[in-house]
């Protein structure tokens, strides 16, 4: 029989998963973990809990959401809490969110296109 004092079972796969989205989306709210990985709230909360120990996230703040403390390279997918910046190509109007120390992307920066070479 379950009772309503049980505390919640949070796995490490899926504070990882949380941590994915809460770095992808740049928000931390217990009722949006709650949508996005569809768990009980209680799981949410405590996943929250448990990253906030870590230092991904903020501590709670009443209703408000919880500041995120990490980012996402869209390019390789790196999470990290610092050395991030938006990258703009001008020519394209293209920005993404990359790492800032180039050797640190595992799919290295895109390269200009070389126009003169392909004729």
């Amino acid at each position: 029989m379950s009772t309503a004092t049980e505390t919640p079972t949070v796995t490490d796969e899926q504070i990882d998963e949380a941590l994915r989205l809460i770095a992808s989306a740049e928000f931390a709210a217990v009722s949006a973990v709650q949508r996005w990985m569809r768990i009980s709230f209680r799981d949410a909360s405590a996943i929250l809990d448990a990253l906030e120990q870590r230092g991904i996230v903020g501590p709670a703040d009443g209703s408000k959401a919880r500041t995120v403390h990490v980012r996402r390279c869209e390019q390789c997918g790196r999470i990290g809490k610092r050395g991030f910046h938006t990258h703009i190509d001008d020519k394209h109007d293209i920005r993404i969110r990359v790492c800032a120390n180039r050797t640190a992307c595992r799919k290295r920066w895109p390269k200009p296109a070389d126009d003169e070479a392909a004729g």
